[in-house]
């Protein structure tokens, strides 16, 4: 089964990117573009067209075409790049569905076929995404370390010493009148320590990488008419929460997304510290 998906954001933009992938991908581009021959791993300017009725869905695009296993997926993969208009877009996957064995993609799909034919590895199939969706600096630069596999050459290093080392106490198991040397065994157990360290410093960053990720959280708590919501105002830039002199204004739970020099950071002003003097207020106070 062929799948195909709009890879860029929804129109109206200058450009639009479709992808689509799968062992017919060759076929499809020759169906939408009439082009007898198309390079591959360079750019092919075409126009596409609705193979039903022959109309030109677009008369000036690109097509990029990049065969197996040299290509994102491992599988037979090419982009369609065409203006992005919403008429377009729509116009160009109305023909790709009405395609022999195509289907819409699933999302993350095409990524998933790429960790299935050990094109990425799960720590960089999860640091796509991170990319993808990364808001600050500090987020953009943790996924690129991810992606590059930094992370991953770390715990394979890891892995690879785990396993040396127990190569040699199995050894020194099995053959235990065969007396191995005295040196090689103690390296082993200073590796094994090191190793020990390396773990704990994984267990103990206070998961650092995930707040990187997700946002550190931090609420504004104290007595009514503190100035909470002020300061949520002030730090954020704008009127997030209504100040009022009036004692519990802020009932709910007000949160705002802040990029604190590049710390992703949700904020939130919570009601005032008080004793409930209606109904209302112990609901909200639970």
């Amino acid at each position: 089964m062929n799948i195909y998906a709009l890879s860029s954001g929804r129109g109206p933009s200058g450009i639009a990117i479709v992808r689509i992938s799968g062992k017919d991908t060759l076929k499809v581009c020759k169906n939408l573009t009439k082009l007898k021959e198309i390079k591959s791993n360079e750019v092919n300017y075409c126009q596409f067209y609705d193979p039903k009725n022959n109309k030109i869905i677009d008369p000036e695009a690109l097509l990029l075409w990049f065969p197996g296993p040299n290509s994102y997926t491992g599988d037979d993969l090419a982009e369609f790049q065409v203006h992005g208009s919403n008429a377009v877009i729509n116009a160009l996957l109305k023909a790709l569905s009405e395609q022999d064995n195509c289907r819409l993609a699933e999302p993350g799909e095409f990524t998933k076929i790429a960790f299935q034919n050990d094109k990425i590895d799960l720590l960089k199939a999860e640091s796509i995404g991170d990319l993808i969706h990364a808001e600050t600096e500090l987020q953009r630069n943790q996924a690129v370390k991810l992606v590059q596999g930094n992370a991953s050459n770390y715990y394979n290093d890891l892995r690879e010493k785990l396993i040396k080392s127990l190569s040699y106490i199995e050894a020194k198991i099995d053959f235990a009148e065969d007396d191995l040397p005295e040196k090689v065994l103690k390296e082993v157990q200073n590796s094994i320590k090191e190793i020990q360290k390396d773990i704990n410093k994984i267990i103990e960053d206070n998961k650092i990488g995930e707040k990187i990720r997700d946002g550190f959280r931090v609420s504004i708590t104290g007595e009514v008419n503190a100035g909470k919501s002020s300061l949520l105002n002030l730090i954020a830039k704008r009127d997030v929460a209504i100040v009022s002199d009036e004692a519990g204004t802020t009932r709910d739970v007000i949160e705002t997304y802040l990029n604190i020099d590049g710390y992703p950071v949700i904020l939130a002003d919570t009601a005032g510290i008080r004793d409930a003097k209606n109904e209302v207020e112990k609901k909200v106070y639970l």
